[in-house]
Parts: structure tokens; sequence; C-alpha cells
């Protein structure tokens, strides 16, 4: 089961502070994270206008800079960087924080020290910028079963939990189901690994056509997928069992192999607990004769 208990799994992952600041950040919606940009620039500006030009804390707008970059994007990042950088030059100067005015200060070192700072601004941007790329592309590999293109287990269970903070009057009921592929080891064993692997694709083709976009799917072990997915009602639900195992079962069927399917599925109001009678159900449809499906409450 993806779930261990009836409560859900807490599955943050236990790296160091900078690391889980990446999870945290990277997770952000786009409104939430403009506005604690929005403070953060906010916060750096005043502090910067209110030290005079003799205190520097250019290094304080390395900060608000990443992180505009690191949730926004590089245009997000480049826009909001060169307006800092102008805002710092007319705050403090061109001299590092000495006025460009005052004949200590050549013009051509003003305008030197204008173009570090832009380059520096730069740098740090498409640094970041390449950094988070990497980032979501390495977690996508990390959280992607490699076979079927599902979720896997990990993230199976970030999906699911989502799904249940995102509960709502028009979809309250929160859906979870366990599809088990019935006869799979007859399959390997009489027409080999490669059947059985494209009967595994087939299955996650079918579940993947019979949901949305936004459900959470996932193969969790080596012939056993999950769902879960918000509905209007517990009449809905079953409906939409009913289309899954149909769905999941014609691709079988179209394989041309032993292969059929279970399926069990409940609705409760936790995770943790949804899954427990879900498994109970797929136990059920199994003990009658497999390739049928149940649902409990």
């Amino acid at each position: 089961m993806p779930f261990a208990s009836n409560e859900d799994v807490p599955v943050a992952y236990a790296g160091s502070p900078l690391e889980r600041a990446f999870e945290w950040t990277s997770a952000l919606r786009a409104s939430r994270a403009s506005v604690l940009l929005v403070l953060l620039w906010a916060g750096v500006l005043a502090l910067d206008a209110s030290t005079g030009r003799l205190v520097s804390v250019s290094s304080l707008y390395l900060l608000p800079l990443r992180f505009t970059t690191w949730c926004l994007g590089r245009v997000a990042g480049l826009l909001s960087g060169g307006a800092g950088v102008i805002l710092t030059l007319v705050m403090n100067g061109f001299g590092d924080g000495l006025s460009a005015q005052a004949s200590s200060i050549p013009v051509t070192v003003a305008v030197w020290n204008a173009g570090m700072r832009i380059f520096a601004v730069v740098f740090v941007i498409l640094f970041v910028g390449a950094f988070r790329r990497t980032f979501d592309r390495e977690r996508a590999v990390a959280r992607v079963d490699p076979l079927t293109g599902l979720g896997n287990r990990r993230s199976f269970v970030i999906e699911s939990r989502r799904l249940s903070r995102e509960r709502n009057p028009d979809n309250p009921v929160l859906l979870c189901g366990l599809i088990d592929i019935d006869n799979f080891k007859q399959v390997n064993d009489l027409h080999g690994h490669a059947a059985g692997d494209e009967a595994l694709r087939f299955a996650a083709g079918a579940l993947r056509a019979a949901t949305r976009q936004d459900d959470a799917l996932a193969r969790i072990g080596g012939d056993e997928f999950a769902f879960c997915l918000l509905v209007a009602n517990e009449h809905v639900a079953k409906k939409k069992c009913q289309e899954i195992h149909e769905r999941v079962s014609a691709a079988l069927t179209k394989q041309r192999s032993e292969a059929t399917c279970s399926l069990g599925a409940s609705a409760q109001n936790t995770l943790g607990a949804a899954f427990c009678v879900a498994d109970d159900a797929l136990y059920a449809a199994k003990s009658a004769g497999k390739g049928t499906w149940r649902f409990q409450v």
C-alpha cells in the first residue's frame, strides 16, 4: 500500500535545511511566490535606503534575486535584477557607495563599477536558472517509473496528499484505488518478460486515458498500480471505478494475453484509511475470481 497506516505518512525529503528549502520553494505557486518576493525586495530596498551610501548591503540583494529566478524564471530574474541595479545606482551612486558626482570618482571608474554589478547580476541569474532546470529534471526522473511513465510510490504519496488538501465543494470526495494485474506471472512465464512489460505499459496507458491530468497515478509495485482523484460524490466514485476497470481490462484483452485486472477502491476522510479499505476491497475482488472490481466505504 502507498500508505503504511491510517495516518498520512510524511514524505518530505530529510536532507539539509538548504535542500529542504529547495524542495519547498520549488513547490510554491507563482501567486504566493510573487507576494513573498514583493515583501523581500521591499525589505532589502528599505534597508539599503536607510543605511545610506557609505554602508554597502549589496550582498543582501542576492537573496531576492536568486529567489525570483528560482521561483519565477530567468526572465523575471533579469527584469527584477535590472530594476534592482538601477535603484541601487540611484540610491548609492556609481562609485561603490560614494556619490557619482564626487570628483574623486572618475566617470570611467563609475561606469566600470556599474558594469561589474550588471555582470554579477546576469551571472547569478543564469547560474540559478540553469540549476533550477537541472533540479527539476532530476527530480522528475526520481519520481517517474521508467517502464510505464507513471509516477512511482514516492511521487504518488506526494500527489495524493496534494489532492487531499485541494478538496472543494464541487469535488469533496477523495477516491483512492488499487489495481492488480491478474495472472501476471503466467504471462511472464509463457511469453517472456517483454510481454509482461508490454502488459504493464498497456495497463498504464489505459489508466492514464481514464483519468485527468491532475489525478495521482502510479505504479507502486511489480504489477500493482494506484490512483487517487477527486470526484463529486460516492455515486460518481463508483462509476469512475467501473470505467477505470473496464478500460484497463480492455487494454489487456487487446494485448491478447492471459492477464486481467482486479480493482479495489474506497473513499474515506484520510488517505491512510482510504487505502486500507481499498486494499481490503482489492482482496475481495481477487477472492471473487479475479478480473472484477469492488468499491467499499
